[in-house]
């Protein structure tokens, strides 16, 4: 793997652009964008990765506070249009113009602002297990029993928080536990501050009534047991989508990046081969 590093307005954002394209060809590459969800890192793509490289070039990248990429003090408040502003700002640091997007879990809502204020960046957006909101729901599971996320992160640590709640974020019946274990690790190295403004983040959002006016084309993909992107809350976004379509994973819960990168990356390559040919005709 070989990460750089390049800066983007107030941080030093670490990236890995991989480029397996024939150097012959005629045409410029496309560029598939992988954005990951709260609290992970880049490295949170490594099945998918080449599986898509190949025809396209790929980049991932540590989104702000997270893996090797600038973190800011504490107390420092997150939007997600600031998160928007950081993948276009790489992206114009990199020459690319425009991408095809493919969003995490929240990774996938930071997909959907760009979506509605930075249009013109978009090719397709894929959204990997991502609801239009954090349901009420999981905000009261995630607390574990304390009164708020930072109360759990004060009481368990970050890591200690992810153990009792991964089967939300992760399908444990499909994950061999050396996943689980490595997924735990990674996101304790979020330090609390950070996850307590990515968390307040995410709660403010909720895009349900701009979800109309997202012309992007869109692939909706997730998990069937998903209890965070369930199979309705998919079908309710479909449908208020105007240029959506889903699919549905079958047999999996949260996780599919990286539980069935073959089944991800066969239908997002489909859906953006299959945009290419409407453009064309």
């Amino acid at each position: 793997m070989s990460f750089q590093t390049v800066r983007v307005g107030d941080i030093d954002i670490r990236y890995e652009l991989a480029d397996y394209t024939l150097p012959w060809r005629r045409d410029p590459p496309e560029t598939v964008l992988l954005h990951h969800g709260y609290a992970r890192n880049m490295l949170f793509w490594q099945p998918l990765v080449p599986l898509l490289a190949g025809s396209r070039r790929v980049l991932r990248f540590d989104a702000r506070g997270c893996g090797e990429t600038t973190q800011s003090p504490p107390g420092r408040v997150y939007s997600f249009e600031q998160f928007v502003n950081d993948a276009t700002g790489l992206m114009d640091a990199l020459g690319i113009e425009s991408v095809h997007w493919v969003g995490e879990s929240s990774g996938g809502i930071v997909g959907l602002c760009a979506a509605l204020t930075r249009a013109a960046r978009l090719q397709t957006l894929t959204l990997c297990d991502t609801p239009f909101k954090r349901s009420s729901d999981i905000a009261t599971t995630y607390a574990v029993g304390e009164s708020d996320r930072a109360a759990a992160f004060e009481k368990y640590g970050v890591g200690g928080w992810c153990r009792k709640t991964l089967s939300y974020r992760l399908d444990t019946t499909k994950a061999t536990p050396e996943l689980c274990e490595w997924y735990i690790a990674q996101m304790d190295r979020i330090p609390k501050p950070i996850a307590v403004a990515l968390e307040r983040m995410i709660g403010q959002g909720d895009l349900w009534p701009r979800l109309p006016e997202i012309t992007t084309p869109t692939l909706i993909l997730a998990g069937e047991k998903s209890p965070i992107a369930t199979e309705s809350l998919m079908q309710s976004m479909r449908e208020r989508m105007p240029a959506a379509k889903s699919v549905t994973l079958r047999g999996y819960g949260h996780g599919v990046n990286l539980l069935a990168p073959e089944e991800c990356a066969r239908e997002i390559k489909a859906f953006i081969e299959s945009q290419r040919k409407r453009v064309a005709a």
